[in-house]
């Protein structure tokens, strides 16, 4: 094994054994069969603010997105460290990505971008063989995150999705859920 693939597997290794998963709250009064899908533009004020703050903290776009998405997460599901899938565009699966949300402000939330940066780094290794060789069953996340340009052909992945796009200079969230459970 080269060192590459070693420092890989360290990493994901411990991502994976890291334990918790981050559950999304169960809100459906009569369950359904199926999903759904929901796409709404974001404010053209909020968009603007957006990349305001992106030009203020010289971070990515999908680091702040990432970053606003772990907030929810914590609030959601009441624990500051959380685990979410990230679309990297690469590979097959979205990716487990574990966040720690510190309360404050959005510049002490630059974990995000550290997290994100990691998933990348680390994006060409076979994840879900590791998974299997450490049998682990259970699915490291229930919420997938997509960023602005990634490969959105995971809407079978997780509970909730949640994916960022621009089309004619607009910022558009689209969630996808299952409505068996929300």
């Amino acid at each position: 094994m080269g060192t590459r693939v070693e420092a890989d597997r360290e990493v994901w290794q411990r991502v994976l054994t890291a334990g918790g998963v981050t559950a999304v709250p169960r809100g459906v009064r009569e369950p359904a069969a199926g999903s759904a899908e929901h796409e709404m533009p974001v404010p053209d004020e909020v968009a603007r603010a957006v990349r305001e703050l992106v030009g203020r903290q010289g971070v990515p776009v999908s680091a702040l997105l990432l970053a606003a998405h772990a907030k929810v997460l914590a609030a959601l599901s009441g624990e500051p460290e959380v685990v979410t899938g990230y679309t990297t565009g690469v590979r097959g699966e979205p990716l487990p990505c574990r966040l720690t949300v510190a309360p404050g402000s959005w510049r002490e939330l630059a974990a995000a971008e550290h997290a994100e940066a990691a998933v990348l780094a680390h994006r060409e290794f076979p994840v879900e063989k590791l998974r299997r060789e450490l049998g682990l069953t259970e699915p490291p996340y229930e919420v997938v995150f997509g960023p602005i340009g990634a490969d959105e052909n995971h809407v079978d992945d997780g509970v909730l999705q949640v994916r960022w796009s621009e089309r004619g200079g607009r910022l558009l969230l689209r969630l996808g859920y299952r409505k068996d459970v929300l």
